[in-house]
């Protein structure tokens, strides 16, 4: 039986739905992964449509109720955790987390002082963020000691999955139980979240979708492969990436976003407390782009000519739109969430397979635009930008792999080349080199990877870029490109 929803569905007969149907069916069948289901929420209907089967090997449809491992959408509700526990008076955002948890300084070297939770759940702690996963937590949070430094907290950012598994600890401390505990107590079931969770106990009696790897157009169950020991993600881990849910439970998460209200509309978080979790915290990491309290927040202008063109779930925006995000990736599964709080807006995308990104763009991409008058668009490299290439050429030391960049055959172009990191973790497959253009003197965007399109950032500062941001981590320069001239 599916949870209850403070939701109203729509009509079998809706346009929106409709037009959802039309634009997952289609991504699917572009990019040919096995099961992907969709949903719409718009003051408080929602729309949802399932396309492909949930298992290759034992097909059945995907349904608004099957379950994904959603990723990095977690550490949304980690961050609402918090809020709830700021709202307690068990917690401030401006902890140190070493108040929470003594000793952790000591363990691991990291200034933990300086790291308050606002800092870890902003993603500016300054630390490598995947050093966990490449290492595994042998000795636990006590395996940051060999992490590498970035910046000093606060002062820089970088995308960081260890930072929430710092912050679950501080939950746990500050509650008394265990963070998925407290998260459940507190979100899950008072929002009708009942059957998600965080462990494959929790979940393998239900309609569960399988990881797939894709490969010549056929797909791989994938199975013993990825940084967590199983299936389900260790304790550690879940926190920053570890629920298991599905559509209709992140429909009501998108709503809760505008709400805050539970099912039997008691207050969960105040006003103040939803404000304050989708504020921006840093300044732009990538061109308009903004993080809040792990949500990233983007700001769309709405000409006339971008009205929204049919279908529409929710009245014409009189100005910018501004959005909140965020996407999801574990091993086998992507997916992808977006919210317009002020319109009351959410789109919701799951997949199930390493390939799902090229699916969850395009239907998200359709929604926007057709239902709020959004354009998305990939940048455009300027063919006419000439960087300093000797200033951004070397070898970067990304969190999964060695980034060798070279000039490319092409004026105003470089060329990608990931190559395995000298560790002894785990690592992801190496990926085949990229071409890139500029869009500014240190923004690029690829010229030849497939959908969707790779953009990445170098440091603008000093005579030799000392960083790229590549897939938000930062990897540090570490040296020259061999063979060429210093």
């Amino acid at each position: 039986m599916a949870d209850a929803l403070p939701l109203t569905d729509a009509p079998d007969d809706d346009a929106v739905t409709a037009l959802l149907a039309e634009a997952l069916q289609a991504a699917l069948a572009e990019h040919h992964v096995p099961g992907a289901v969709a949903g719409v929420v718009s003051n408080d209907v929602r729309h949802v449509t399932g396309a492909g089967v949930g298992h290759h090997e034992l097909p059945r449809a995907v349904d608004g109720d099957t379950l994904f491992q959603v990723g990095s959408i977690t550490k949304t509700l980690t961050s609402a955790a918090v809020l709830a526990l700021v709202q307690d008076g068990r917690l401030s955002l401006d902890d140190p987390v070493e108040a929470h948890l003594p000793g952790l300084g000591d363990a691991t070297g990291l200034d933990t002082e300086a790291i308050t939770v606002e800092v870890a759940l902003a993603h500016t702690a300054g630390f490598d963020g995947d050093h966990l996963f490449v290492e595994g937590a042998r000795d636990g949070l006590a395996t940051l000691a060999t992490a590498r430094r970035f910046f000093h907290p606060g002062t820089g950012w970088s995308y960081n999955n260890a930072g929430f598994s710092i912050v679950g600890e501080v939950i746990a401390a500050a509650a008394g139980v265990p963070f998925e505990s407290f998260v459940r107590e507190r979100l899950l079931d008072p929002l009708g979240m009942a059957t998600a969770g965080f462990r494959a106990d929790d979940v393998i009696t239900r309609d569960v979708a399988a990881p797939h790897w894709m490969f010549d157009g056929a797909a791989y169950v994938l199975r013993g492969i990825g940084w967590q020991p199983g299936w389900e993600l260790t304790p550690l881990d879940r926190a920053a990436g570890g629920l298991v849910a599905s559509v209709n439970h992140l429909l009501v998460w998108c709503r809760f976003q505008w709400s805050g209200t539970g099912l039997d509309g008691t207050r969960l978080l105040t006003d103040d407390s939803l404000r304050r979790l989708h504020h921006p915290v840093t300044a732009e990491v990538r061109p308009g782009e903004s993080v809040a309290l792990d949500w990233f927040v983007h700001t769309h202008e709405v000409g006339p000519e971008h009205a929204p063109a049919r279908g529409s779930a929710s009245p014409d925006p009189s100005g910018p739109v501004t959005t909140i995000e965020h996407g999801g990736t574990t091993v086998g599964y992507i997916s992808d969430l977006v919210i317009a709080p002020d319109q009351r807006l959410g789109i919701v995308v799951l997949t199930n397979a390493t390939n799902g990104a090229a699916v969850t763009q395009s239907v998200r991409r359709t929604m926007l635009a057709e239902l709020l008058g959004v354009v998305e668009a990939d940048p455009v490299p300027d063919p006419d930008l000439r960087p300093d290439l000797d200033r951004l050429t070397g070898v970067y030391e990304h969190a999964f792999a060695t980034l060798t960049v070279t000039a490319g055959d092409d004026p105003g172009t470089v060329v990608v080349t990931p190559s395995p990191r000298n560790v002894d973790g785990w690592q992801p497959p190496v990926t085949s080199p990229v071409t890139f253009g500029f869009s500014s003197p240190t923004d690029i965007v690829s010229l030849d990877h497939p959908a969707p399109v790779k953009v990445a950032h170098f440091d603008p500062d000093g005579d030799r870029a000392q960083w790229l941001l590549w897939e938000h981590r930062r990897a540090p320069r570490t040296g020259d490109v061999p063979g060429a001239p210093t």
